[in-house]
């Protein structure tokens, strides 16, 4: 599944989350620490990750997760989750149009009672 990390998603997620770090909204901040343009939080990430499963499989619900960050994802970047099913968890892996890995992880899943 592709998702474009929108900056007006990023904006929204910051509003609501209270993270407004400047990393995350302005170009120039993102400029000063290594960064082409902001980057998305990695908890909105990791929550888009688990709702883009969970619309897919709505019969099941997250018991656990984990996930770690190699890279940094970019405003205005398409991301691709890819989600693989081994037995009970599923493994997510994050990568962006060029095949860099962003993130790895895995949720554990139960059906929904």
């Amino acid at each position: 599944m592709n998702k474009r990390i929108t900056a007006a998603a990023i904006r929204q997620y910051a509003d609501v989350s209270k993270d407004t770090a400047a990393i995350h909204l302005n170009a120039e901040a993102a400029a000063k620490v290594g960064y082409k343009q902001p980057i998305a939080h990695g908890m909105y990430i990791m929550g888009l990750a688990q709702s883009m499963y969970l619309n897919e499989h709505p019969s099941q619900w997250i018991s656990s997760y984990s996930m770690k960050f190699q890279k940094a994802l970019l405003v205005d970047s398409i991301a691709i989750f890819d989600f693989e099913v081994c037995d009970s968890t599923i493994q997510v892996t994050i990568t962006v149009e060029s095949g860099e890995v962003i993130a790895l992880g895995d949720f554990s899943v139960k059906e929904r009672q």
